[in-house]
Order: structure tokens, then C-alpha cells, then sequence
């Protein structure tokens, strides 16, 4: 599976589990009896999707090696409202079910907010194989491009440009790292110094065609 097929059956899976407990909050508090029939219903399907939930939000953190703010928090909405619910529809109690339900809107609304934010870095270790601003420009790229583009240039995770194709120049990937890319990129200009992106955008062109 790849980056994007992964990121779409996540997408899919998500929006199916909540329109599961959103039904369910609703008949919770309006006929406890349909409530009992929906859960025999949907037992199977619902278990099917919860694991799918929880296969595809890890296997996407496996791929990226790497987590946003927003996502901690969005994961600690996750692991709190999963068992508030199992226990609120089990017993029927409407005040844990619809913590729970809001709890996993929250989760959704705050994976959407992080969509433009930039990765925390990751800590990169490299050999002193180059000039200061080449060093620089490698640390940086590794600690905060690396995590869609791959160290290589070739990763392409959800659509990040192969920039071992690339046909930007150092200053237009300047501004592309500084500016980013509305939906597809975060803007680094608030998170890297503008040594740090000038760097990353020279780094950048030596990745062209050496893999």
C-alpha cells in the first residue's frame, strides 16, 4: 500500500467511525431500544473498522518516523474517548457516550488544524562531510523535510515532490520551504531561521539526479 492509498483508507476509515458513534450517541438519547439493535447490527463491521482506525493512524506514524503537536493531542482525544464510549454504550450512560463522541470530533478537527503545521524535528546526526552551510543544510532538511520528501529526495509521502527530479532552484525552494504550499506543505519561515532555510534549499539541489 502505498503513502497515498494509506493516507485515503485512513481518511475513509475515520469519517466511517465517526458517523458509527455519532448514529450511536443519537439513539442513545432518543430510543435505547433501536441503540440495542444498531450494536448487533453493526458489531462486526464496526470491529473491522476500528481496527482498520488504529492499523492505518500507526502504520502512518511508522512511515513518517515523526509527529505533529497537534497529533499528540489529537491521539490523546483518541485513547480517552475509545474506552469512554465502550464503557457509556455499554452501560447506557448518555453523559461518558457523548464525552466520548465529542472527544472524537475533537481528534477529527484537530487532525484537520495540523495539516499546515510543521513536524516537530527529528534529531538527526551527520558527519562533518562538507562546508558549514552544507552541514547546516543537511541537518536541516533531515530534521524537517525528511519526513515527506525521505532523505533521498524520493519519498513522496502524500504527494511530496520528488526533489531528486526537482526542477526548482535553490531560491525557489527557498520560498517554497519559507512560504510553503497551501494543503500540501506547511510554511517553515516561523519554525527554521532564514540560514536554516537558505541551507535547506542549497542542500536540496545536490539531491538532483544522485540516487
Amino acid at each position: 500500500m502505498n503513502s497515498t492509498t494509506l493516507v485515503d483508507t485512513h481518511i475513509v476509515v475515520v469519517t466511517l467511525f465517526v458517523l458509527i458513534y455519532l448514529v450511536k450517541t443519537i439513539l442513545i438519547f432518543s430510543n435505547q431500544d433501536a441503540l440495542r439493535r444498531f450494536n448487533k447490527v453493526i458489531k462486526v463491521p464496526e470491529m473491522i473498522i476500528s481496527a482498520l482506525f488504529l492499523i492505518t493512524g500507526i502504520w502512518q506514524f511508522t512511515i513518517l518516523g515523526a509527529i505533529k503537536m497537534l497529533q499528540i493531542y489529537k491521539l490523546a482525544c483518541v485513547i480517552v474517548a475509545i474506552p469512554l464510549a465502550i464503557v457509556g454504550f455499554k452501560k447506557l450512560n448518555k453523559v461518558m457516550a457523548l464525552v466520548s463522541f465529542l472527544l472524537l470530533v475533537s481528534a477529527y478537527g484537530l487532525a484537520e488544524m495540523c495539516k499546515g503545521e510543521a513536524f516537530i524535528p527529528k534529531k538527526v546526526i551527520i558527519q562533518g562531510n562538507g562546508s558549514e552551510e552544507f552541514n547546516l543544510g543537511a541537518m536541516t532538511y533531515g530534521a524537517n523535510c525528511s519526513m515527506c520528501h525521505g532523505l533521498d529526495g524520493k519519498k513522496q509521502y502524500r504527494g511530496a515532490k520528488d526533489l531528486s527530479a526537482s526542477v526548482l532552484t535553490a531560491d525557489l525552494a527557498a520560498n517554497m520551504i519559507s512560504e510553503g504550499s497551501k494543503g500540501r506543505m506547511p510554511a517553515f519561515k516561523n519554525v527554521l531561521t532564514s540560514e536554516q532555510i537558505v541551507a535547506a534549499s542549497k542542500y536540496i539541489q545536490t539531491l538532483k539526479g544522485k540516487y
